[in-house]
């Protein structure tokens, strides 16, 4: 019957007698010993479980038999991982899968890049748990660097391949998603423009709205939140290969340190999200409207789903610069110069986006005007009828402003960049609705027509939540005092109000507009210019 206890006796009597001085074959009984441990089949549910058990056992076998196991464990431990380990590595890391020259697919590199990850951390855990048996365990590095040195030195450029490939996998899965065709970049941007333009300047001016809105219709969808998210997921991962698998401090000819790696995964983000997704949106809304011009009613819609999206991405985007890339980059001047790159970028993108946002408000003016122009009658305001309600044009405008504009801004735009849009949207409206007004002629009737439609004007701004507009329109409707009073009384109101703080050029330019301005001779009840001090 075997015994265990006995045999590890007779064997440390053994090993005792070999160290004695008449015998030198001490050593060779050492190598014999981690060789048939090493044969020894491995138990566990995992590689590395495995060979922690085979350590932690092989601790026992040793405390028993050698006496010097101070000097067996080390040299035990290193050949397990110079054999054992090294070869788990080299068949789960072919050799010829770190060659760059070779063509991969992104879920092959992820499939690299994840294996390589933990084999090296599960090295490292190994190393760290091994300590123990050694004070001096410098080997353990040595043989860490011997094994995972080529592929550490190949890590950067496998990175950064890496992330290239995902981030088009995942833009070039999103956009076949929608069916759209993505054939437009900054360098052929322009020229594509100018075809595309020339194109629809051939087109019948009878071209239904329907046609000309499937331009516009897509870029509801060009700039997608999950898209972003799925882009940031990747860095991060690689931002955590990258804190493991480099070094702060080391670099050589061969080897890039953690801020060159991270500078490297922060510069691939921008150029995946700000070139390719965020600037692709911008600009593609810039060319479908650029190509459409006045054709059509303004099309909102697309841009401020491009614009809310755009807030909420960038906003991902900072938090993850800030939180992940940064904080982990311990050269300042990297650090700077990464700040630096993102706030050009970004800016350049806020140039763009708010150039946008001043032809949106440019086209919702004009199309106003258009209405002005199509549908307020000559007579609306120069008749002896006064509605109860406001004129066709007044009602079109209200209407349009309701549907395209407050419907539409608040959720998208938000914060003080809705403050900003509406605040200007408004004061441009004022002025378009005053130069409108001074091209009519007003009878006593048709000033109050023009007053009804004013109150209907101020109903709409008042939900633009404008302060300042609502008192630009409030002078309106002061400026029409002047032309319903009775001419002797003209004098009496000239300075009063909101009328105190107008040029009194205007003033007079203005009281012309009344429909007896030169039968009434009004222009000799009027106060002369400097009679007042104006603000």
């Amino acid at each position: 019957c075997y015994d265990e206890e006995s045999h590890r006796r007779n064997m440390k009597e053994c090993a005792q007698t070999l160290t004695l001085p008449c015998f030198s074959a001490h050593s060779d009984i050492v190598d014999h010993f981690i060789k048939a441990r090493l044969n020894a089949p491995f138990h566990g549910a995992s590689f590395f479980g495995s060979v922690k058990e085979c350590i932690r056992e092989t601790a026992d076998i040793v405390g028993d038999i050698f006496s010097d196991q101070d000097n067996v464990m080390p040299k035990f431990i290193k050949t397990m991982l110079k054999l054992k380990v090294k070869k788990k590595v080299t068949l789960t890391l072919k050799p010829e899968d770190i060659k760059t020259s070779e063509v991969r697919t992104a879920a092959d590199l992820e499939q690299l890049l994840e294996s390589l990850k933990d084999l090296y951390s599960q090295t490292i855990k190994l190393s760290t748990d091994m300590s123990k048996y050694d004070s001096d365990f410098s080997f353990v590095k040595e043989v860490k660097e011997s094994i995972f040195m080529p592929y550490l030195q190949a890590y950067p450029k496998l990175e950064v391949e890496y992330l290239s490939k995902a981030s088009s996998n995942i833009l070039d899965r999103f956009y076949q998603s929608i069916n759209h065709d993505k054939k437009l970049n900054p360098d052929t941007f322009q020229t594509h423009l100018k075809d595309l333009k020339t194109k629809f300047k051939n087109l019948s001016d009878n071209i239904s709205t329907s046609n000309l809105n499937l331009a516009q219709t897509q870029n509801e969808q060009l700039l997608n939140v999950n898209v972003t998210t799925s882009l940031i997921r990747i860095h991060e991962q690689a931002v955590k290969r990258c804190l493991l698998l480099t070094e702060q401090n080391k670099r050589s000819e061969t080897t890039k340190t953690t801020s060159e790696v991270l500078r490297d995964i922060g510069k691939s983000l921008l150029n995946q999200f700000v070139v390719k997704h965020l600037e692709y949106a911008v600009d593609s809304y810039t060319m479908s409207r650029s190509i459409l011009e006045s054709r059509m009613e303004p099309v909102v819609k697309p841009f401020l789903l491009t614009l809310g999206n755009a807030n909420i991405t960038y906003h991902n985007l900072d938090k993850f610069y800030n939180e992940q890339i940064l904080p982990n980059i311990s050269d300042t001047t990297i650090q700077a110069d990464l700040r630096r790159l993102k706030q050009t970028e970004m800016a350049r993108i806020e140039d763009k986006i708010s150039n946008e946002i001043n032809y949106l408000i440019t086209s919702i003016i004009n199309w106003i005007k258009g209405i002005f122009k199509s549908k307020q009658e000559k007579d609306d305001f120069n008749s002896s009828y006064c509605s109860a309600d406001a004129t066709r044009a007044c009602n079109e405008v209200c209407a349009f402003l309701k549907i395209h504009v407050i419907d539409t801004f608040e959720g998208p735009v938000d914060g003080d960049n809705l403050k900003r849009v509406m605040l200007e949207l408004g004061v441009r409206f004022h002025g378009a609705l005053l130069e409108h007004m001074m091209t009519y002629q007003y009878s006593g009737t048709g000033a109050m027509q023009l007053i009804q439609d004013l109150h209907t004007y101020k109903l709409t701004i008042t939900q633009f939540k404008e302060p300042l507009v609502e008192t630009l329109f409030e002078g309106l409707k002061d400026l029409c005092q002047l032309l319903i009073v009775e001419p002797p009384k003209l004098r009496s109101i000239w300075d009063q109000g909101t009328l105190a703080t107008i040029e009194h050029g205007f003033l007079v330019q203005f009281v012309k507009l009344r429909a007896d301005y030169r039968r009434n001779n009004i222009q000799n009840l009027l106060p002369p210019y400097g009679s007042q001090v104006r603000q």
